[in-house]
């Protein structure tokens, strides 16, 4: 576990993963370069001073509820693209 400071510091990546970046706007991209890492220590109990603005952006993120804040809307905005560029499961017919 490592402080929240850390993690602020270390720019976040994952958007780069996506097949259509240009979805998000810019400043919702520099959003997520700057709080992608503390949010997904935070998903992962990775965080060892978290804030009360912190449990409050899990707990908005974790149970789909509508964001109260910027960085909340660029990270559930990042999370759906994620899940539409995911391939679909087909269900294998029986005979």
């Amino acid at each position: 576990m490592l402080p929240r400071e850390h993690y602020l510091k270390q720019p976040f990546q994952g958007h780069r993963s996506l097949k259509q970046p240009e979805a998000l706007t810019s400043a919702q991209t520099r959003l997520l370069k700057k709080h992608g890492s503390l949010i997904t220590a935070l998903l992962n109990d990775e965080v060892l001073n978290p804030t009360l603005d912190d449990m409050r952006t899990v707990r908005i993120i974790t149970q789909k509820s509508a964001p109260t804040n910027p960085v909340e809307q660029a990270w559930l905005k990042y999370e759906a693209l994620l899940a539409e560029q995911k391939p679909k499961r087909r269900l294998k017919r029986s005979a």
